[in-house]
């Protein structure tokens, strides 16, 4: 069993975290409204919604639309994010690097998203990162990301945990799981992860709190 190691897990939200979902999901979503005849929204109300679930943020998106509608739009960005990602994706700079520093320093890398698990392995390889991770947690239906990080730490029962992300979810999960928090202001939504333990400006800063918290926790 994983667990009856000592091991130290980190794990990471995808999207504003590791992943600059922007170079593509803007231009997904921009060209879906086109093709489907809805009115443009502003790419800063767009960015806001990156991270949350789809069965949440699909009603900011198409207020009053039916099930049918909602269905049809995001398969359509899907489709288009597929394509976009592999043009433009990238991850933040010096997330590469931060990654291979954890992972000399011993730790167990993974991701913990409220997103697929196609749509996670189609990312972490348009960005180049696939090699560097090491478990994947998609979201599980009718499930919030509270739910799949326990899934994630049940599974891998870890000697110590730290959860890192850009979103209030990303927190909460923390919180109940009741490991640390290392928030992202280089993210999408800084506001939410003010209380985060510790707020990195770089992800080569998150490497150094995860290093860092880890010594403390060993104590």
């Amino acid at each position: 069993k994983k667990g009856a190691l000592c091991m130290n897990l980190i794990t990471f939200d995808l999207d504003g975290t590791l992943n600059r979902t922007d170079l593509y999901a803007v231009d997904a979503h921009t060209q879906a409204r086109r093709e489907f005849h809805y009115p443009p929204l502003d790419p800063a109300f767009l960015i806001s919604t990156f991270g949350g679930r789809s069965c949440d943020y699909i009603k900011e998106l198409l207020p009053g639309a039916d099930d049918q509608a909602e269905k049809a739009y995001l398969s359509r960005v899907a489709e288009l994010e597929l394509v976009y990602m592999k043009k433009h994706g990238a991850p933040f700079d010096g997330v590469p690097e931060m990654l291979d520093k954890l992972h000399q320093a011993g730790c167990t890398l993974a991701i913990c998203s409220n997103s697929s698990s196609r749509y996670i392995e189609a990312v972490l390889q348009a960005i180049g990162i696939r090699s560097q991770i090491d478990e994947i947690q998609p979201l599980c239906s009718g499930m919030t990301k509270v739910e799949t990080l326990g899934l994630l730490l049940k599974r891998l029962n870890p000697t110590r945990a730290i959860m890192v992300g850009d979103r209030f979810f990303d927190l909460e999960a923390a919180r109940k799981n009741r490991i640390p928090f290392i928030g992202c202001r280089f993210g999408y939504c800084e506001a939410e992860i003010k209380s985060a333990d510790l707020v990195a400006d770089t992800p080569e800063q998150v490497g150094k709190y995860v290093l860092s918290l880890l010594r403390i926790m060993k104590k």
